[in-house]
């Protein structure tokens, strides 16, 4: 007769996966506070946020005449400026950690953490051009919808990426 697991086993085989996510984020993070922020600001923002939002918003609106200097998002509107955190490596690092722990093939762990890292940049783009307009246009939404709603909607975003990556590596296994 075969012995049916109880919830003791369920959670066992939980604790090592909460304990490896713990883990790969702190290490994560803890290199991404090794990063100059001069770096950060002047070149690595410049080029992949700042500069892509500008042409974004330049795209959507061209009378909004938005410059992309060092990082920030500038016009006779707003400023919006990007820095630490506003770049999703919060929810990136989440991701990252949940892939490198969840038991996968290396390849299928490359495909889910590219994808997931197109995903969560193609998003905070999207995020970062949304807060130049509310910025522009409606200067009392800026803090609740960048503080809450956005970084609440990245994170939704990366769990159901990472729960149908899951879904799709079960798949293949089977």
């Amino acid at each position: 007769m075969q012995r049916q697991p109880d919830k003791a086993d369920s959670l066992r085989g939980r604790f090592p996966f909460a304990i490896g996510l713990m883990l790969g984020y702190v290490v994560l993070y803890a290199a991404y506070i090794l990063v100059p922020d001069s770096l950060l600001r002047n070149q690595i923002y410049f080029h992949t946020l700042t500069v892509p939002a500008a042409q974004i918003i330049h795209w959507l609106a061209p009378a909004e005449l938005v410059r992309a200097e060092q990082n920030l998002l500038t016009s006779s509107r707003a400023t919006l400026e990007i820095v630490r955190g506003c770049d999703g490596s919060g929810a990136l690092f989440l991701l990252l950690a949940a892939i490198a722990t969840f038991p996968a093939r290396p390849r299928a762990k490359l495909i889910g953490a590219g994808l997931g890292t197109l995903i969560i940049f193609t998003l905070n783009l999207q995020r970062i051009v949304a807060l130049y307009f509310i910025q522009a246009y409606h200067p009392r939404w800026f803090l609740p919808v960048h503080l809450y709603a956005a970084p609440i909607l990245l994170v939704i975003a990366v769990a159901l990426w990472f729960l149908y990556w899951t879904a799709l590596v079960a798949a293949a296994r089977r």
